[in-house]
């Protein structure tokens, strides 16, 4: 009889790195977008300390490879959001149900799952969320589509700023944004790019979009 086969918990595609969810746990998941000044992969740390916070155990997280090579050219932005929607779309294809998904990211990738989730136009999903210094949005005209026109947007704000700029492109294209709240105004210590803070704060809304549930192996 062949011996089991290891649980590997990473999965790497030419497309993102996937951190697997626990065992036997697996109903949600969260893809998140690195920014400009880093890579996907860079954000794997994120994962073990939100599983010790006891909320995360049955997510599978996925950081995209994304393209900012010339963040001012309309097709390097739709490639991105493309590729976070096709993401999206696979997830759910492969058995997770809509509303055991959400986006979100970190500064530019913060804004690409945004405009990616607001321009799909099939697929609602639960939350998009995110942890940003700069919160920057085109004109949202005519990119907002019926299928995520009532997602929540759920944002830890480093900018210090009375008024978050993406915050205010968003509610005036009435979208519904949850929550804003205040992020640490200083660097994290260490080489990690966030504070323990706010990942408690990231933790908060990841629950209240994904909350615990039991399933199947993954």
């Amino acid at each position: 009889m062949a011996a089991p086969v290891p649980f590997d918990p990473l999965i790497f595609t030419d497309d993102y790195l996937r951190v697997r969810a626990v065992p036997t746990c697996h109903t949600s998941t969260f893809v998140w977008c690195h920014s400009a000044a880093d890579k996907g992969a860079d954000w794997q740390f994120i994962v073990d300390p939100l599983r010790k916070l006891g909320h995360c155990n049955h997510i599978a997280f996925i950081f995209p490879y994304l393209d900012y090579s010339a963040p001012n050219d309309p097709a390097i932005r739709a490639k991105n959001e493309a590729l976070v929607q096709k993401i999206v779309d696979e997830e759910i294809v492969k058995g997770c149900h809509p509303d055991r998904v959400a986006v979100g990211g970190y500064n530019e990738g913060l804004a690409v799952a945004l405009l990616a989730t607001l321009a799909d136009p099939k697929n609602t999903i639960n939350g998009v969320l995110g942890i940003t210094e700069r919160l920057a949005l085109p004109s949202l005209a005519g990119v907002r589509k019926d299928a995520n026109a009532q997602t929540p947007v759920f944002v830890v704000d480093r900018s210090g700023a009375d008024g978050n700029e993406g915050k205010k492109a968003l509610e005036a294209a009435g979208h519904p944004v949850r929550a804003v709240v205040d992020g640490s105004k200083n660097a994290s210590s260490g080489a990690n790019p966030v504070t323990q803070e706010e990942l408690e704060k990231l933790d908060t809304f990841i629950h209240e979009v994904l909350p615990v549930e039991f399933a199947k192996k993954e």
